[in-house]
């Protein structure tokens, strides 16, 4: 979660110096243990640290091997064993304690791009070739971390931060109509690419950037591969192996200092928790590690707080549980300062700030629960067509025949029929989901209906056992969620670490027979035996039991309305006064739909007022500096 930037000139000249001393400033929240700026015939950059672990941490960067090369970026790597023994089998001694930024360098030394195949972990940083004037920018696999960058007046500008990008004075504030409207139209934009400013785009998850010669190029490096399934073992082989890979993944994530776990009363995080307090136990560390939860009650009759609490009383750790009744929908964003650098359609995004502010008094480092719906809730209907297809007929009857002997009911299919059969006979009902309140001239010009329909088709199948987990895997949402839980966003000091998305663990789960491992996660529920409480381990995925947005509306009175004024820049997208003419009484995900216009316009207002008085302060003296 350190922060970098950085400028590469086309002339050949040396980055303004006040201009990356500016934007290291505006760096400062992301790492507050060092700072750097280092400017040099072409290229300029600057980076402010945060220390982490447990991995080492280059303190002072760009750093080199030869003088030559040079990287910069925030970069955490799993599996660093694996990747010292391949250099070794090469012939390179690389000391065991050589920090990530220095092992990337070795590799890349090494086997060049194709070094980038073998990096697993979270990472978002640029190689700097002084010689030859070229520059690679490159991203994790599941974008943990972010990467900015723009093209602009002869100059290429990079970043973790995009309000950092948006110091340089040349990187224009021009919003791109496309972004804001996918926002529109579901809340966030899956584009990989595009950010809310035309001149700044997003590095894909999984790709690298290649700029030289005034180009810049950008193509996949990685993407999770499709295996052939594992073989049929014991029970206990598949459950050992589990545990192995998951405790595995919270070794290489978890500090050996303070740290957090944002953890609700399901499934996925408390078991990241109680694997989170075995690794410390034997590393001989204790009482560094806190849970933290959010309960609504009396807002509605919440669950969570009570079973994360009796879920950290059987691990043995403390635990902090924040009331989120009383946070009405955007609301104390003022209060809090919260600037989010693209409109955020969360409504509550003013808890999610106070929580992480509430685990910085702790610890620089949040495990969470993401990613344990993916491909531990699978579903049977791909394994049934695989076997089928593949003549395993001994494998089917083994694999869903055992499901049928041990819970006394067929595996659940969930071919997707009813939901389609749902659109079918309820296409009016689905249609009405479409936003009424779009200004009709820019619906026109960008197809913003014909984008809808786009948007509600579903990923192509690609994986055979587990296609939905795989499309989501691959797609833009984690890099989206990563992004909303980064300090950009934030703007606190907190790293968060997922490892039920580690790599190594997500392709043996894919490589899972779906039944009956997938089926109601039992393959957790199993690892799980004597680390969790019973009620915890045995409980079933259940949704919240109340909407905190429907019924701050329907008990407190609050609507999704614009206030009176709103900014001119929001009429270039709404019709306003549709939006005031259709607000009333809604329920559920038409609720959700209304609030957009509404965070759009607390975004705008932003945008051209007090949230980036700052921001454009300091581009103001940039500039008058350059005159």
């Amino acid at each position: 979660m350190s922060g970098f930037a950085g400028i590469v000139r086309r002339d050949g000249e040396a980055p303004d110096v006040k201009l990356l001393e500016c934007v290291a400033e505006h760096l400062a929240f992301r790492g507050p243990d060092a700072a750097q700026v280092w400017a040099r015939p072409g290229a300029g950059f600057c980076f402010t640290l945060l220390r982490t672990g447990p991995s080492p941490q280059s303190a002072v960067q760009p750093c080199s091997l030869d003088g030559q090369t040079w990287l910069l970026g925030d970069v955490r790597l799993d599996g660093r064993e694996d990747l010292l023994e391949r250099l070794e089998q090469r012939g390179r001694q690389v000391e065991r304690e050589i920090s990530n930024e220095e092992l990337v360098l070795h590799a890349w030394q090494q086997w060049g791009e194709e070094s980038l195949e073998l990096l697993l972990g979270d990472f978002s940083f640029v190689l700097w070739d002084a010689r030859t004037k070229h520059l690679w920018g490159a991203r994790d696999l599941l974008g943990a971390r972010p990467f900015f960058y723009a093209h602009v007046a002869g100059q290429f500008v990079f970043s973790n931060t995009l309000n950092a990008a948006r110091l340089v004075p040349e990187v224009s504030a021009e919003l791109d109509p496309r972004f804001i409207g996918d926002f529109l139209l579901q809340g966030w934009c899956p584009d990989p690419e595009r950010s809310a400013f035309s001149a700044i785009r997003r590095l894909p998850a999984g790709h690298v950037l290649t700029f030289c010669d005034s180009e810049v190029r950008v193509r996949r490096y990685a993407r999770l591969p499709i295996e052939e399934p594992l073989p049929r073992k014991r029970d206990e082989e598949f459950i050992e192996e589990f545990r192995a890979h998951l405790e595995q993944a919270v070794r290489d994530r978890l500090p050996r200092g303070p740290a957090g776990v944002f953890m609700s009363g399901g499934l996925d995080s408390t078991s990241v928790a109680a694997i989170a307090k075995k690794v410390q136990a034997d590393r001989g560390s204790q009482n560094v590690l806190r849970a933290y939860t959010v309960d609504y009650t009396p807002l509605f009759e919440d669950q969570e707080g009570t079973f994360a609490s009796l879920a950290a009383e059987h691990i043995g750790i403390p635990i902090e549980v924040l009331n989120g009744a009383s946070c009405v929908p955007f609301a104390q964003w003022d209060e809090l300062g919260i600037r989010t650098p693209e409109p955020s359609a969360e409504p509550f995004f003013a808890l999610h700030v106070e929580h992480y502010r509430e685990l910085a008094t702790h610890a620089r480092v949040a495990l969470t629960g993401d990613g344990g719906d993916d491909v531990l809730t699978g579903r049977a209907w791909p394994h049934l067509l695989h076997l089928l297809r593949r003549g395993r007929f001994g494998s089917l009857a083994g694999a869903f025949g055992g499901y049928l002997l041990r819970h006394g009911t067929f595996p659940p299919l969930r071919t997707g029929i009813r939901g389609r059969l749902r659109q079918w006979l309820g296409h009016a009902d689905a249609s009405s989901l479409y936003p009424s309140w779009l200004e009709p001239g820019f619906e026109r010009q960008f197809q913003l209906r014909e984008r809808w329909h786009e948007l509600q088709q579903s990923a192509t199948a690609e994986h055979p056992l587990h296609p939905a987990g795989y499309a989501s895997l691959n797609s833009n949402y984690w890099p989206s969620v990563y992004e909303n839980e980064d300090a950009g966003w934030t703007g606190v000091a907190v790293e968060t670490r997922a490892p039920l998305l580690d790599q190594r663990l997500l392709r043996f789960l894919l490589r899972l027979p779906p039944v009956p491992w997938c089926m109601d996660k039992l393959l957790v529920r199993e690892a799980m035996r004597g680390l969790l409480p019973e009620a915890v381990r045995l409980r079933r995925k259940t949704p919240l039991r109340g909407d905190p947005l429907v019924l701050h509306e329907e008990r407190n009175g609050w609507k999704p309305v614009l206030p009176a004024g709103a900014c001119d820049r929001l009429r270039m997208f709404v019709n306003c006064s549709m939006l005031s003419a259709t607000s009333r009484p809604t329920l559920g995900s038409s609720l959700w739909n209304e609030i957009r216009p509404v965070a759009l316009h607390i975004w705008l207002k932003g945008v051209e007022n007090k949230d980036w008085i700052q921001l454009k302060s300091k581009r103001g003296k940039l500039n008058e500096a350059a005159v």
